[in-house]
């Protein structure tokens, strides 16, 4: 009774929110266009109503996908392991210039999970040297070692590599900084193997090195939203996409679409449309079966947000055509996929938010509106959305500290989206590099953030001095996002050692 109450209650919410995320976005439209605007007005102004059109699209898909989340994600848990499967999975594990001892300690974890059930490949890009202590730990633990020169398509080229000449009939990738439990493959499947057309099962990452640092806790903050909410209700639609790690894949499946798609950075993501477009089904299991490693260093951060940003922005055409514009998926995974496929554009449309207090001081006015039309529409709009994320999040057993966090981190780092977008539109592509290289990055690179940061303190002073009510409601949002911005100068920090960098991990379930 208690539990058909709190949904009941959610979907009161979640209709209501929806409504008035119709009515801000028309307010907005009715609010951006004003007699005796200036040209200059005009621009910022459609540049205002087209940031909310964007998350308007955002909040509907996150309400959508968190109500699947409370009523039909149905997975139950597997324990048993069908016999018949044994010999059948190979884990896959790709690595390039890794800490040797990193790699000692987790390999020995992915072997522990695949005994008696699967055999374990070790792909060996690395350039550093590291490659020979690899090889003798795998000789050592009778692992078979792949070690390419020419590194053709990145960590996609290499899975293809080995995927055309092994026989296992399913295929498990886990990347040497993650540390399954020894259930992991136990779980996972039974799941493939119970229902023919699915093509893979997906489970969640979580970070054990929270102790190395507040980036580490940001990065959570960012994998939370996404692995708690918005894959169990993509899971529900058949929109659940691979992650890259901890999953496990149907080898025909993969044959279907000729394997991992080696042309896009984010090779997962990738190939995961391409085989829902084939009509293939996938699937979210979320179970704490795998413990990685989050970045530590900024750099590291920033290569990682780079690469999720470039490679899935390149995808949107993709998306369309496979997905958007076929007749074969619903109404609500169109939207879902809509949503997915432009978020990545998201730091063009935080600036604008970001800027608008500023552009309030020198005079230029991205929205008109009366104290009525405040209270009745964008009020509601916007105290609405922020409280469903809030709530949303504490249902699913967040800390307001993890609410910060998931808040803070794509202000933080909205350059790096807007870098991204240039550089897929202009066809440029960085060289592969994993989240845990690289350091503290020169203070000179955070100039946007610095020159935001600096513009809404000086919009703050200027429009609490106004005497006007549009102009106190304006210096609270320039406050409200000050707050969001800041949290840049914690992390561009030294990470402090971690303990699972001390000793080895174990996990017990």
């Amino acid at each position: 009774m208690k539990k058909q109450i709190g949904l009941f209650l959610f979907t009161v919410l979640y209709i209501v929110d929806i409504g008035f995320i119709g009515v801000g976005i028309v307010a907005s439209i009715l609010a951006s266009y004003r007699p005796g605007a200036t040209v200059v007005d005009d621009f910022f102004s459609t540049l205002f109503w087209t940031a909310n059109i964007f998350f308007g699209i955002q909040s509907i898909a996150y309400i959508l996908n968190f109500r699947r989340s409370k009523s039909f994600y149905p997975v139950s848990k597997e324990n048993s392991l069908n016999v018949t499967l044994r010999d059948k999975v190979a884990v896959l594990v790709p690595m390039y210039n890794e800490d040797p001892e990193m790699v000692r300690t987790n390999l020995m974890a992915i072997l522990n999970a695949s005994n008696e059930i699967g055999k374990v490949y070790v792909l060996d890009d690395s350039t550093d040297g590291s490659g020979e202590q690899t090889k003798q730990l795998c000789d050592k633990l009778n692992i078979p070692y792949i070690h390419r020169t020419n590194r053709h398509g990145y960590k996609a080229g290499a899975l293809n590599d080995v995927l055309k000449q092994i026989p296992e009939e399913y295929v498990a990738v886990m990347d040497i900084d993650q540390m399954p439990s020894p259930n992991f493959l136990k779980e996972t499947i039974p799941l493939l193997d119970r229902d023919p057309s699915l093509a893979l099962v997906q489970v969640p990452q979580y970070y054990s090195n929270l102790d190395s640092g507040v980036l580490a806790n940001v990065a959570n903050g960012q994998q939370f939203i996404f692995y708690e909410i918005l894959t169990e209700g993509k899971s529900v639609v058949g929109n659940m996409f691979s992650c890259g790690t901890n999953v496990v894949y149907r080898k025909k499946a993969l044959e279907s679409v000729g394997y991992f798609d080696e042309g896009n950075l984010v090779e997962d993501i990738a190939t995961s449309v391409n085989m829902i477009s084939k009509g293939w089904k996938t699937l979210y299991y979320n179970d704490k079966l795998v413990f990685g490693r989050a970045p530590v260093t900024m750099e590291g951060y920033v290569n990682q947000q780079y690469r999720w940003a470039s490679g899935s922005l390149a995808l949107i055409p993709r998306i369309f055509k496979g997905i958007i514009f076929s007749k074969d998926f619903s109404i609500a995974a169109k939207i879902d996929w809509v949503a997915s496929g432009v978020w990545y554009l998201y730091g063009w449309f935080y600036m604008i938010f970001l800027i608008s207090p500023i552009l309030a001081v020198i005079g230029v006015r991205v929205l008109s509106v009366n104290l009525i039309t405040y209270l009745v529409a964008w009020a509601p709009y916007t105290i609405l959305n922020l409280g469903t994320f809030i709530v949303t999040h504490l249902d699913k057993k967040a800390s307001l500290k993890t609410v910060y966090y998931n808040m803070a981190a794509n202000v933080v780092i909205f350059p790096v989206s807007i870098m991204a977008t240039l550089g897929v539109l202009l066809k440029k592509r960085k060289p592969f590099n994993t989240a845990r290289t690289g350091g503290k990055l020169p203070w000179y690179r955070f100039w946007p953030q610095l020159t935001i940061m600096s513009g809404l303190v000086i919009a703050i002073f200027f429009l609490l001095r106004s005497g006007n009510w549009y102009d106190y409601i304006t210096a609270f949002w320039a406050a409200f996002q000050l707050t969001l911005i800041v949290p840049v100068f914690w992390l561009n920090r030294s990470p402090k050692p971690s303990i699972i960098d001390a000793q080895t991990l174990t996990v017990v379930r």
